[in-house]
């Protein structure tokens, strides 16, 4: 259901508690779905008897759009079973996905639950060696890969991972050795059509329940090595009908999404989990560099995304203006302020009056519907997590006419244990409690904890790990730092494991300042440090996009990068950049001084996780001659 962004927002719910006295209505309810779903991939056969000839999953791999209905998904799940049954897969062995967003994501990740098959997804930007920890970690004996790259990085694992016996190539096209233990997808989905297997495959279908292992999905890497989160059908199943169902207002088969953010990450896994259950249609983003493009031509109505595609979007925005007429800067600036006062007044519950409506209006037809339509023509709210947003980003594009709502929750929780939705958003917060699911805070620490249905069975083979994530009472412990405001909406602070203490004693939450620093044009990455030293320290990697055209409208000379952010100017730019930003912080939360780095962080080099999150850990052991010289007298 749309929230419409020009009308006042209704009075606020405390979720959190009307979810609680409803408690009893809200657990039959959930068992009802268990009980008609019974297990995912049986769900989506069942709802394809409904759909039938219905369109259903769209992506374009090969350059034009290629369309897979209801009937056509069904079989080719069939056609996977029954090739997986042939190559001796048993139920609860382990399949591998290690590509990036495509339709063929899905099908042999459910073809794969059909036989009680247990998928486990890698990251589409994952080394060779993080892959092979990743097969041999989980004993992965089938592997479906996406393109080129991704076969050329598993082919040698053949001979490396005692566990991997096949590998199944998606792309046509790709290059592969003539090995009897590879297979193109075509002739996959062949092999498995000619099985013969319909029976055997139905009756393993019939023993299906919502207990049984979905899926081991491995953690990010942030603070150590990826452990390996074992969830049910039940703990997914929880986000998909909870957020479908009852926070975000409820949505209809008419409806579509992109998948834009990877399948590998739990939020977009259990989202489109949702998807199919609600018998909407899926469009598939493989590109993120295209993103504004594949948006246009698929115009859905709802979608995930990460806090950077909102960013750069942002930051897009408003360095082109910089370079336009400044009477259409002027045009910008007033459609923006318009826009400003007519959404204030709509999160305050007020309708505005006919003249500032009109100016809207205009405004909207001027400048602000080109801002949304960016998103395509079809969209009312975009979800976002795995990291904060800036709250006056946020603001910006509802102010444009669109929802931009954060939740919060983690691998290990399936992933949403908050969320903001249509009706019930606080810009600032992660939302309130989802359905069914239980926190507390700590009254020590300030960790947020949790129960619920929601919540993961173990890591797997690491029973150490599995204890150490829950509290003595079973409560899991999230690692983070947060606390409710009076309306029941949770806000973030930080991670416990991230908190630096200072040499004088004071704690300081770095994810704050970085998140308040990282909002500039100017900065692409930052690293907050100062763990035991005197006062915080940050290193910086610049935008050079949008550096070095400042540096050519300043008459600034250079060579090159590290040239560039050795000039004596771009470093007093720069301290400008953080002075200017910092000036409402505490003085133990300034920044006392930075380094430029020349080379972007990646997961390649170790710095940030497939989720684009700043390994702290990694950033302070690589460049700790760097630190220690801001340090120095």
């Amino acid at each position: 259901m749309a929230y419409d962004t020009l009308k006042a927002l209704p009075p606020r719910i405390n979720y959190t508690e009307k979810y609680r006295n409803e408690r009893d209505i809200l657990e039959k309810d959930f068992q009802k779905h268990l009980d008609e779903w019974k297990q995912t991939a049986v769900m989506v056969v069942n709802l394809a008897k409904k759909y039938g000839d219905r369109a259903q999953l769209h992506h374009k791999p090969y350059g034009t759009w290629e369309t897979f209905t209801w009937n056509q998904v069904s079989e080719i799940m069939f056609a996977v079973a029954g090739a997986l049954i042939e190559y001796g897969m048993k139920e609860e062995e382990m399949t591998g996905i290690f590509s990036t967003n495509r339709a063929e994501w899905h099908l042999s990740d459910l073809g794969s639950q059909l036989i009680r098959c247990v998928p486990v997804p890698i990251y589409a930007t994952n080394t060779e060696k993080e892959v092979e920890y990743l097969i041999n970690d989980a004993g992965v004996k089938v592997l479906f890969v996406g393109r080129q790259v991704h076969y050329d990085r598993s082919y040698a694992l053949l001979d490396r991972c005692p566990s991997l016996e096949k590998i199944v190539v998606f792309h046509r096209g790709t290059k592969v050795h003539d090995d009897p233990r590879v297979i193109m997808w075509d002739d996959f989905l062949e092999l498995g059509r000619k099985a013969g297997h319909r029976e055997k495959i139905e009756e393993i279908m019939s023993r299906a329940h919502y207990e049984d292992m979905c899926t081991i999905i491995y953690t990010s890497g942030t603070t150590g090595e990826p452990k390996g989160a074992v969830h049910t059908h039940k703990t997914l199943m929880q986000n998909s009908w909870g957020v479908g169902r009852y926070l975000q207002g409820g949505f209809t088969d008419k409806e579509s999404t992109l998948c834009m953010l990877p399948l590998t990450h739990v939020l977009e896994r259990s989202w489109d989990y949702g998807i199919f259950s609600m018998g909407m249609q899926i469009y598939y983003c493989e590109d993120h560099n295209e993103i504004l493009e594949y948006l246009t031509e698929a115009n859905p109505s709802i979608m995930n995304g990460a806090p950077r595609l909102f960013e750069k979007i942002y930051s897009t925005v408003y360095t082109k203006l910089k370079d336009a007429p400044p009477l259409k800067q002027k045009l910008f600036h007033w459609a923006v302020s318009v826009g400003k006062a007519h959404g204030d007044m709509v999160l305050n519950g007020k309708q505005p009056g006919l003249l500032l409506s009109l100016k809207r209006r205009i405004a909207g037809k001027l400048v602000l519907d080109k801002i949304k339509g960016l998103f395509g023509k079809n969209i009312h709210h975009v979800n976002f997590g795995g990291a904060p947003l800036n709250q006056e980003i946020e603001k910006f594009f509802f102010y444009c006419g669109i929802l931009v709502a954060g939740g919060y929750g983690l691998t290990e929780t399936s992933p949403v244990l908050t969320i903001n939705g249509p009706g019930c958003f606080k810009f600032g917060t992660v939302g309130p409690a989802s359905p069914l699911v239980d926190i507390r805070i700590d009254p020590d620490t300030g960790e947020i904890q949790a129960k619920g249905p929601n919540v993961f069975k173990e890591y797997y083979n690491k029973p150490d790990k599995t204890k150490e994530a829950f509290t003595s009472d079973g409560w899991f412990r999230t690692g983070d730092i947060g606390v409710f405001d009076e309306d029941g909406y949770l806000k973030i602070t930080d991670r416990l494991k991230d908190l630096i203490i200072t040499s004088g004693g004071k704690n300081i939450a770095p994810q704050m300042i970085e998140l308040l620093m990282a909002e500039d044009l100017f900065i692409e990455y930052i690293a907050v440090v100062g763990d035991g030293k005197k006062y915080i320290s940050a290193l910086i990697v610049p935008s050079f996009e949008n550096l070095e055209d400042w540096a050519k409208k300043n008459n600034i000379e250079f060579t090159g990068r590290e040239d560039l952010i050795k000039n004596p100017k771009v470093i007093e730019f720069y301290k400008s950049i953080i002075d200017s930003r910092q000036k409402d912080l505490g003085q133990v939360e300034q920044i006392k001084s930075f380094t430029l780095l020349p080379k972007e962080f990646s997961q390649e080099t170790g710095e940030i996780t497939p989720t684009m999150k700043v390994k702290r850990k990694v950033v302070q052991e690589k460049y700790k001659d760097i630190i220690d010289t801001m340090y120095k007298e």
